[in-house]
């Protein structure tokens, strides 16, 4: 039952925070995007179908059990991440002869993602997936609880013989709750650096300008252009419109580059590739 409540930890530690005045500066530039943080991924996990000590009272399937769904007649169920679908209904995509019939009676994994239905793809070993790919699989486990039957879990690498979770399920949990951290940081990033709008002419080559809402994001400032690095050492950046007087800035200084050329106020520049 503890993994289960684990999250109220944090939950409790801020609300506590947040009835001292003594913490109001760390409120505002800390709890505010932890407690976001620990919304939305609570929220993502309880729609889920990556249930911890959910459904107990479901049919937990063997392999070999698992083996005989891949006709009409008994029908046809597919395992991901170790929980079992009914996709008899989608028999022209998963039946005999279909596309995806290989994923019938098995738990092919990671397949969803490589799209290798080979002996090394049809597996449910995801340890070679990144962050960003397991949730990929984790929204297909979404998509069939929302449009197929859920009939239960594939005991395996996922879930012991009595349904529980497996040390890799939880492991898989971890991994997701980073996915949307890292997902909840970016998008505040995208909103503290913006990106600029670009426009590419023949004659004129390529120019970039900030506004209030460049990017697509409205706000009460402009800001300049200037490149932004994935990080200090890193060759990638994009073009984020910044702006010069604030917190964000003096703290992402590192990353951030003034195009050549461009007035350093300047909030549009005329630009060529940088390197």
């Amino acid at each position: 039952m503890l993994p289960k409540y684990v999250w109220l930890l944090p939950l409790f530690a801020s609300i506590l925070l947040y009835s001292n005045d003594y913490f109001n500066d760390i409120k505002f530039n800390f709890l505010d995007k932890w407690l976001n943080i620990i919304k939305s991924v609570y929220s993502s996990l309880k729609k889920s179908n990556i249930k911890l000590n959910k459904d107990t009272n479901q049919k937990v399937f063997t392999s070999t059990e698992l083996k005989k769904y891949t006709n009409l007649k008994d029908g046809l169920y597919i395992s991901i991440l170790g929980q079992i679908f009914d996709v008899t209904k989608g028999a022209k995509h998963y039946g005999p002869g279909a596309t995806y019939h290989v994923f019938t009676g098995r738990d092919a994994s990671l397949a969803f993602i490589t799209g290798e239905f080979n002996d090394k793809g049809l597996t449910d070993d995801i340890s070679s997936l990144s962050i960003h790919q397991v949730k990929a699989l984790n929204d297909w486990v979404q998509f069939y609880n929302k449009n197929y039957i859920y009939k239960g879990k594939l005991n395996g690498r996922y879930y012991n013989e009595d349904g529980s979770p497996t040390e890799e399920s939880h492991n898989v949990q971890k991994i997701l709750i980073n996915a949307k951290e890292k997902q909840f940081e970016e998008a505040h990033k995208k909103k503290m650096f913006p990106p600029c709008n670009i426009e590419w002419k023949s004659d004129s080559g390529t120019v970039v300008w900030c506004t209030k809402k460049s990017g697509g994001i409205e706000r009460d400032w402009s800001g300049v252009p200037r490149m932004l690095f994935e990080s200090p050492n890193s060759k990638e950046y994009r073009c984020a419109c910044t702006k010069l007087d604030s917190k964000e800035y003096e703290e992402t200084k590192g990353m951030l580059r003034e195009y050549s050329q461009c007035p350093k106020s300047s909030t549009k520049c005329a630009v060529k590739t940088e390197h």
